[in-house]
């Protein structure tokens, strides 16, 4: 990454962090980057409950008007600002700390007793790792072996248990 990005994405994560206490939100995530000529910002809002749609847009309205005031990069920008969805990536240990009892699915980079993929229970995260449930069985892995991992909501979490019509 160039020093020029670096300063850009720290100046961006600044306003974005401004923005968001203004509006009582919490940054899930943020992703900069640059795509030829522009600069494409992405920007998660969570909070207890979930985020709505409007409040997104909130957001999104602020945020630009903000970015057009202070002008953090050279050029043209794209914002966009979203939930981090039900099945949300998780990528902070943060993000693991807040789904401790919940299910989740991990892919890792290299092999562990056979498997690269492992769907479970969080059972626990700290700053180096996280330890989940497969099957009765513990498994401990570091932030850094991981690949992918998401959330993992099931329909029945999503809708509850439906009784079936006679």
């Amino acid at each position: 990454m160039s020093p020029e990005l670096k300063t850009d994405i720290e100046k961006i994560e600044a306003l974005v962090a401004q923005v968001a206490e203004e509006e009582m939100v919490e940054v899930f995530d943020l992703n900069v980057m640059r795509e030829g000529p522009r600069t494409l910002i992405r920007v998660f809002l969570d909070r207890e409950g979930g985020i709505r749609l409007g409040e997104c847009e909130s957001f999104s309205r602020k945020l630009g008007a903000v970015l057009d005031v202070h002008d953090p990069m050279p050029g043209p920008y794209v914002l966009e600002v979203s939930s981090p969805g039900l099945n949300r990536k998780l990528v902070k240990p943060a993000h693991f700390a807040a789904v401790t009892g919940k299910r989740v699915r991990v892919a890792l980079s290299e092999p562990v007793e056979g498997s690269r993929n492992f769907t479970g229970t969080l059972v626990r995260a700290d700053e180096d790792g996280f330890e989940l449930d497969r099957e009765g069985t513990t498994f401990r892995f570091g932030y850094g072996a991981v690949r992918k991992a998401n959330l993992e909501v099931s329909q029945e979490e999503l809708f509850g248990k439906g009784k079936r019509k006679q």
